[in-house]
Order: C-alpha cells, then structure tokens, then sequence
C-alpha cells in the first residue's frame, strides 16, 4: 500500500515566494483598479459581475487570489513545512478564479491563460513535495 507524505524538511522556497509575490501584487492592483473604476469594463461587463457592482468584484479578486498568494510568498520566504500545501490552494484557487472569471465576464484577455498558467505552476511547485511512500 503506498501512501503520500509531506516533505518534512524546512526550507525556504525564495523563487516560489518572489512568484507569488508578483501574482499578489498584480491581483492588489488588479483589485484596485476594479475598485477605483480605472480598468474601465465598460458597462456591459460590469453588469455581468455578481452584484453588477466592479466593489464586490475587485474585493473578491483581493480576497481570493490576492491574500492566498501573499501568504504563499510570506511562508516561502521562512523555513517552514507549511509552503507547499498552502502553494497547492493559493494556485488551486488562481485557477479557479479563472475558470469563474470567464464564466461570468464572458470576455476572453490574454492575460486570462497566463495567469491560469501561473495557477499551475504555483500549484505544480506545491506538489512537487508529495512524495510517495
């Protein structure tokens, strides 16, 4: 019977928390941008955010993908055992973002299969340290 494990080693993770430091910045900008209404949507997309409200789009993007990967770029800069499953989420919920972002915008950027690129590499650089047993 195999069995997957957790790498138990501390480590620091310096380029997977400079990664998701940038990912963290662009989403708090990104959110700003919402927020402050200088991305300029236009209307029609506006009106398809949940609420119709850009506020509750741009706290949304901070909260999901903005906080996790800040946390991720905060545990990969110390060693610690605790990087890799939280780079598994944080990247698990880009992806996701992305997914939920195309479904309701219903407008395609090319910045949508970059970042949902960067959710897999995240995610990737979590699992990388499961290892079976």
């Amino acid at each position: 019977m195999s069995r997957l494990e957790w790498h138990t080693e501390t480590r620091r993770r310096p380029w997977l928390a400079a990664f998701t430091g940038l990912i963290a910045i662009l989403a708090f900008a990104g959110a700003a941008g919402l927020m402050t209404g200088t991305l300029g949507l236009g209307d029609d997309i506006i009106a398809r955010l949940p609420f119709g409200s850009a506020v509750f789009g741009g706290i949304a993007l901070a909260l999901v993908v903005g906080v996790p990967m800040a946390v991720v770029c905060y545990l990969g800069s110390r060693p610690g055992t605790r990087t890799s499953g939280a780079a598994v989420v944080a990247g698990s919920l880009l992806i996701g973002w992305i997914a939920v972002e195309i479904a309701f915008v219903q407008t395609y950027s090319w910045l949508q299969p970059v970042f949902a690129f960067a959710g897999v590499a995240v995610a990737y650089a979590g699992l990388r340290d499961v290892r079976k047993r």
